[in-house]
């Protein structure tokens, strides 16, 4: 039983690792600091593109005020250009400016980087190994999502 006490100590000390250093990493750009919630709500303009704020509140487990405080900041900062559509106050129209852009090419530069090195471990392991990971990372979620 001590081995799996061990193993879930791990686990939570690993995570617990990862939200701190997520909580660290502070980007510079063009002389701006971009903290951690700024790169997540771009990363998720930038891939989702979707422009409705009650909708992006919910996918990132944010309230509404939190997301247009963001992009007010990242507004002042350059990165993006927003306008409110008349007819709906929950739809922005949101663009990323010209450093906007280069930041994004700089963000996902350094994500395909990480990405990299998780592939070619990933590579290496057989079939059930990766069912394993896959089921863990899925359980290790649901867990923390109802905790």
């Amino acid at each position: 039983m001590s081995q799996d006490r061990e193993l879930v100590v791990k686990i939570l000390d690993s995570i617990a690792l990862l939200v701190s250093l997520d909580k660290k990493k502070i980007v510079t750009y063009a002389d701006e600091k971009l903290h951690p919630s700024e790169i997540q709500l771009l990363m998720h303009l930038y891939h989702i593109q979707d422009t409705n704020i009650t909708a992006i509140a919910k996918e990132m487990n944010l309230t509404k005020g939190a997301i247009s405080q963001t992009l007010s900041r990242l507004q002042k900062k350059g990165i993006i250009s927003k306008e409110m559509y008349p007819q709906n106050k929950n739809e922005l129209h949101v663009q990323f400016t010209d450093s906007g852009e280069q930041l994004m090419a700089q963000l996902n530069k350094g994500k395909k980087s990480i990405e990299g090195k998780y592939r070619r471990y990933i590579q290496a392991l057989s079939n059930k190994e990766k069912k394993t990971i896959s089921d863990f990372l899925d359980k290790m979620v649901s867990i923390m999502t109802k905790s």
